[in-house]
């Protein structure tokens, strides 16, 4: 059986229009797609760059620790004095020095900064430079006598790349740690 040339078009037409119309909600559905692909990665980035500011206060902390335990070790066995301005606290009754947040921010006692030399070097990678605290304890030991020998908690702060140079309270990035170290 014959189809008549008019039948053909109304059935050719039909299906264009479909096309069209599949065609339209494929193009939507791919640029939805292609939002959300480049939504994902911007975020990804500010993830990676928080990681990475994290990462560098981090590791000025960890400067700020390894230099001033280098110092306390090396001057407390040959019994000579700090270098630079570093000094020795003794740990009031109650918290320590490096505990509480406004002396690092506000009365600054005992705060040691480090040097842009022991920091940055070439670079200038840390606007404000790193800062320990050297507390010495009294340790008592369980039978309730001092110990031999003497320890003391260092205590650091670094601060990513994005924190100004400056005192007080920092804004930005911030890391502490600490170690117990005892020195015979």
């Amino acid at each position: 059986m014959k189809t008549s040339p008019i039948q053909r078009r109304a059935g050719c037409g039909r299906q264009r229009g479909v096309v069209l119309i599949i065609a339209l909600v494929m193009l939507v559905i791919i640029s939805m797609l292609a939002a959300l692909s480049i939504r994902n990665a911007q975020s990804s980035e500010g993830v990676s760059g928080n990681v990475r500011t994290t990462q560098l206060a981090n590791e000025a902390a960890e400067i700020a620790l390894r230099i001033c335990e280098s110092a306390v070790t090396a001057n407390a066995k040959a019994g000579t004095a700090l270098p630079g301005g570093m000094t020795i606290n003794s740990v009031p009754a109650g918290t320590p020095l490096g505990v509480t947040t406004a002396n690092w921010d506000s009365t600054r006692t005992g705060v040691y900064v480090l040097q842009d030399t022991d920091v940055n070097g070439a670079s200038t990678t840390y606007s404000r430079n790193p800062e320990c605290v050297i507390e010495r304890l009294q340790v008592v030991s369980s039978t309730g006598s001092l110990s031999t020998t003497t320890t003391y908690l260092i205590t650091a702060r670094g601060f990513g790349p994005e924190v100004a140079d400056g005192t007080g309270r920092p804004v930005g990035t911030e890391v502490f740690l600490q170690s117990t170290l005892e020195v015979e």
